[in-house]
């Protein structure tokens, strides 16, 4: 394991700018990248702990839906609706300069042999990545929900993912590859929908919020979750079969990624808190030619990570420096030099 400082932002770029070169490109991103627009989860999730480990299911529920109504409502500012400049403006553009950036570095891959594409792997149920790849037109997002003409509904077929997508000349019908982001959610998405079928279909995030008066009821709580196809944030994770063969094979995707020979992994905005990602990229790392470049928020939180991977050779952690965070702000800033000349930054 190596701990890096980022106090040469070239110099780090140069670094990662090699690893990505050669690799199959996977990025993790967890509640801290929807920052300050949602609040980090990890409180709400032991606090829903707390009730089931005393047997208070109801307050459980009751918590859990109140923090998916929260981003629900967050949802409603978004792509217009909010004021340039607020907490879900400044976390927008956040997500909107990273793919950018990700877009353009995908497009300008040397490396024929690999592919035009990565997966972003997401805890996070919010809908940012989906809004600010719709503002890119030059990026193909695919989320894994089957768009073919005839559906009844957009239904989820996560075999679609890691599809490559070409366009042919006119003339000489030669093909080029269009960059292609996969965003596989692995917790679900407030727009992914359960059906009686036991079918999960795109949908629109539900604006209809229970009242408090309603949110007394336990039956409603419970009926209002089942609604919405989430994994909750809490260490009972599934309320059905569904959902428990859904976040299974979404674990088995990254899973494969990660064993792939050159699999490149960065890490932003996440803890490893959900001990099944984190069992997942301790066993994956044992591919000795995976690579794992974890940023840290804090000095702290970089102490945490190296606690959790001192066995691994392939991760390199980025710190800050003393007194320092890395945010997305500073995680853009790198990326917005991975590839470009010292000629094009001075312009």
């Amino acid at each position: 394991m190596e701990v890096l400082e980022l106090n040469d932002l070239n110099r780090t770029a140069t670094l990662l700018e090699r690893y990505i070169q050669s690799a199959h490109l996977n990025f993790l991103f967890g509640s801290g990248a929807s920052m300050p627009a949602i609040q980090l989860a990890g409180t709400v999730e032991q606090e829903i702990d707390q009730h089931l480990a005393v047997g208070e299911h109801e307050e459980a529920n009751k918590k859990a839906l109140t923090f998916i109504e929260e981003l629900e409502y967050q949802h409603g500012f978004l792509p217009a609706g909010y004021t340039d400049g607020d907490d879900t403006d400044l976390t927008l553009q956040n997500y909107l300069r990273f793919l950018g950036s990700l877009d353009r570095i995908l497009f300008e891959r040397k490396n024929i042999l690999l592919p035009r594409q990565a997966n972003v792997f997401t805890t996070n149920y919010d809908e940012f990545f989906e809004v600010a790849a719709s503002l890119l037109p030059s990026l193909v997002l695919n989320d894994g929900f089957n768009r073919r003409i005839g559906n009844s509904g957009f239904e989820y077929a996560p075999e679609l993912f890691f599809d490559r997508v070409y366009r042919s000349g006119t003339v000489y019908q030669h093909q080029s590859e269009i960059p292609s982001v996969n965003l596989i959610k692995v917790h679900g998405s407030i727009s992914w929908k359960r059906q009686a079928n036991e079918k999960i279909v795109l949908g629109a995030p539900e604006t209809d919020q229970l009242t408090e008066t309603q949110k007394n009821n336990p039956q409603e709580v419970k009926d209002a979750l089942a609604k919405r196809a989430v994994i909750l944030p809490n260490m009972r994770k599934f309320e059905s079969t569904l959902l428990d063969r859904v976040y299974f094979d979404l674990l088995r995707l990254y899973s494969n990624a990660m064993e792939m020979e050159n699999a490149l992994l960065f890490v932003f905005g996440f803890s490893f808190a959900d001990e099944h990602i984190l069992d997942i990229t301790r066993r994956a790392l044992r591919n000795p030619t995976a690579k794992a470049v974890i940023f840290a928020h804090s000095q702290h939180r970089a102490a945490d990570f190296e606690k959790k991977f001192s066995a691994h050779r392939n991760v390199l952690i980025i710190k800050p420096e003393e007194g320092q965070h890395i945010g997305f702000p500073e995680l853009n800033s790198l990326f917005d030099v991975i590839g470009v000349t010292p000629e094009e930054i001075h312009d």
